[in-house]
């Protein structure tokens, strides 16, 4: 059974700093994040590497806290085809350019709604980013569909190395170059099955055909 929420009902959206900081913690050592590293981040940056909060020239710059597990958006991203999205795995200040999105564990997995918004962002106008709806199966089913989402990315992210890793063999064994060349092409092969899979199972998860198996299976808030 899912059942259907808008995004505000499981989820606070920071987008303005007129919110309170979500915590009083000291702000000594935590990174702050504009719209302007996100990208960098997005793309796979390491969060250590930003200015930290302390570190800042510019001590009067407005900002607030979030928590580690809380999805960053860029505020001039949310009408544009491409949205950079960042997961924290750490607590984080936010400059007013960003907006935080601080799901409810107790409904939602963070991880689970990071997966689902890289999949919802496809041609989608999120200005009305309070509206999105989703429909969510019970959180141990969301933290299977999370592992299994997880270890497809590990291995995607990993292909280029892995790949390079077989072809360099023959480097080091002789006589095995033609057999080399049949495995890196099996592999290739595989990962691209692997690619589409993914694709094929986000589809299937996020929009409800995964759990068809009757007709009436999502619970509608009236």
């Amino acid at each position: 059974m899912l059942e259907r929420y808008r995004l505000d009902e499981i989820a606070l959206i920071v987008a303005s700093l007129t919110t309170p900081n979500i915590s009083d913690y000291s702000n000594v050592g935590q990174p702050l994040i504009t719209a302007k590293n996100l990208k960098w981040l997005a793309l796979d940056g390491d969060i250590r590497k930003l200015s930290k909060w302390n570190d800042t020239v510019n001590m009067h710059f407005k900002c607030a806290k979030v928590p580690a597990k809380t999805i960053i958006l860029a505020k001039n991203d949310l009408g544009r085809a491409k949205k950079y999205i960042f997961q924290c795995e750490q607590d984080a200040y936010i400059a007013n350019d960003v907006v935080a999105i601080i799901p409810n564990e107790s409904i939602i997995l963070s991880d689970y709604l990071y997966f689902f918004l890289h999949w919802y962002q496809t041609n989608k106008d999120w200005r009305q980013l309070h509206h999105i709806k989703l429909d969510l199966p019970a959180l141990e089913i969301q933290t299977n569909i999370v592992k299994l989402l997880k270890t497809s990315q590990l291995l995607l992210k990993h292909k280029k190395s892995l790949l390079a890793v077989v072809e360099e063999l023959p480097l080091h064994i002789r006589n095995i170059s033609k057999q080399t060349e049949q495995h890196a092409s099996h592999l290739n092969d595989g990962f691209e099955q692997l690619q589409t899979l993914y694709h094929l199972a986000l589809h299937k998860i996020f929009t409800g055909e995964l759990y068809q198996f009757h007709n009436n299976n999502v619970k509608r808030k009236p």
